[in-house]
């Protein structure tokens, strides 16, 4: 059982212990959004959501609320929603189309690009009213396969700078052509921090996802560090635990993998260390032909899952078909709450790829059932004409402990979990946070995170 660390980044990290206040202290979380949230990249929503001129949607970071809007020159641009007149919250609504946004308070009215379009009254105002000083303060954009970055720092480095090499690892996925297929928000009792955490180490995986024993290897898994503080893992997926014995039938999971590339589990029956393999090879064989092109991608991309942390707060967890983005947000006031989101991204077979391999005299295999975890299903969804953008669904996590609402299994037993984390946290009978060397993810967050903190 052994852990590859691949290290892109520039310093050698070493496992170290720190303080509990980062979890449970205000002060802490003060400091954090001067230091943090306002100097580096954020991930703000997606680009498919302001594709045409007057789209926008509201982008909700800690006490901000960040307005990212279209203007009719086709440009992109993120402003601070708030009315430049007495600072009333402009917009309300998560997402939608206008041809300009007017304050409810005084009819203070902008165009998509924030600039100032009309003020009743104007002659009443003897200051003056520079168009400069009366648009939208602008922050920082930037778009990277779909995903729409902001920041709030006066001179951030660029975004390709700031993602580094993790720009040409990912380039095979086309997360810019996935659509999204479920989005859910979870209003959840713990630090933002307790969350990532949690997504940057996999020594907890056995005890608390029994269920992932049935098709990945959390035991033999590459860990990469890069600049910036971004981690990311890869696991080997279609297959089973080793620390178990391998069982004599395909588990429960591999059966519904193989049965959804046409393979017979019966096949496997005394052979299931080869179900790997054999997804990889029948994903190629008939991946045109159910709308897939798999040339970019290695074989181990076709059955392995990858894990991808972008700091401070996006994590990536994806397959060549999906993509779940998880991102915790600060609660505005609260250190020991946040929002957590949950963004399902579907890759839509590409019917010109089906049509020519039926031109070629390849069968179209019929698709699959809709996946529960980021596994390796072909998603067995109609044409992309079909598509309806769900609307967001925001909940307590008291909705998931009860069973009313899901986030699949894996989220859920993480969610259940993490309330308890948070709530020792506050006890005066812990003091600080221990790692191990399987950690290692962990760590190179918080040095990242101790980076700004620290910074004069």
């Amino acid at each position: 059982m052994t852990q590859k660390i691949v290290n892109h980044a520039t310093r050698t990290e070493a496992i170290s212990n720190f303080t509990k206040d980062r979890y449970v202290s205000r002060a802490y979380a003060e400091r954090e959004w001067g230091r943090l949230w306002s100097e580096t990249w954020l991930f703000a929503g997606l680009e498919q959501d302001v594709t045409s001129a007057g789209d926008y949607f509201v982008f909700e970071i800690g006490h901000e609320s960040i307005l990212v809007s279209r203007a009719d020159d086709g440009r992109l641009g993120a402003f601070y929603n708030v009315c430049q007149h007495r600072g009333n919250r402009l917009v309300h609504s998560e997402r939608g189309q206008a041809d300009g946004f007017r304050c409810a308070y005084h009819a203070w009215t902008y165009n998509a690009d924030g600039t100032i379009r009309s003020i009743p009254d104007r002659n009443k105002f003897h200051l003056g009213l520079p168009c400069q000083q009366t648009s939208l303060k602008k922050l920082h954009v930037a778009v990277w396969e779909g995903l729409i970055f902001v920041s709030m720092a006066d001179t951030p480095p660029s975004l390709e700078t700031f993602l580094g090499p993790v720009v040409d690892l990912l380039a095979p996925y086309r997360f810019r052509d996935m659509l999204i297929t479920e989005d859910q928000t979870v209003h959840h009792y713990c630090n933002w921090k307790t969350i990532i955490d949690n997504f940057s180490e996999l020594y907890h995986v056995d005890y608390i996802h029994p269920q992932h024993q049935r098709f990945v290897d959390c035991c033999n898994d590459q860990v990469d560090l890069f600049p910036y503080g971004h981690t990311g893992v890869i696991v080997e997926g279609a297959t089973v635990n080793p620390r178990y014995p391998v069982p004599v039938e395909p588990t429960d999971i591999l059966t519904e993998q193989l049965k959804n590339l046409d393979l017979d589990p019966a096949d496997f029956n005394n052979r299931v260390p080869d179900i790997r393999r054999a997804v990889q090879l029948r994903k190629r064989e008939i991946g045109p032909a159910r709308g897939y092109d798999y040339a970019r991608f290695s074989d181990e991309q076709l059955s392995d899952i990858w894990q991808f942390n972008l700091f401070p707060n996006v994590i990536m967890s994806f397959t060549p078909e999906s993509c779940w983005i998880l991102r915790p947000r600060p609660h505005p006031a609260d250190p020991q709450q946040c929002y957590f989101d949950k963004i399902t991204l579907t890759l839509f077979p590409d019917s010109a790829l089906q049509a020519a391999a039926a031109a070629n005299g390849k069968s179209g295999i019929a698709p699959g059932g809709r996946e529960h975890e980021v596994t390796h299903f072909m998603p067995g969804r109609d044409a992309k004409a079909d598509y309806t953008r769900p609307e967001r669904d925001v909940f307590d996590h008291h909705a998931i402990l009860s069973g009313e609402k899901s986030m699949t299994i894996t989220i859920d037993q993480d969610i259940e979990l993490l309330g308890g984390v948070q709530a020792g946290m506050r006890s005066k009978g812990f003091d600080r946070v221990w790692l191990n060397d399987d950690e290692i993810r962990v760590q190179h967050f918080h040095n990242a995170l101790d980076d700004l903190m620290e910074a004069p």
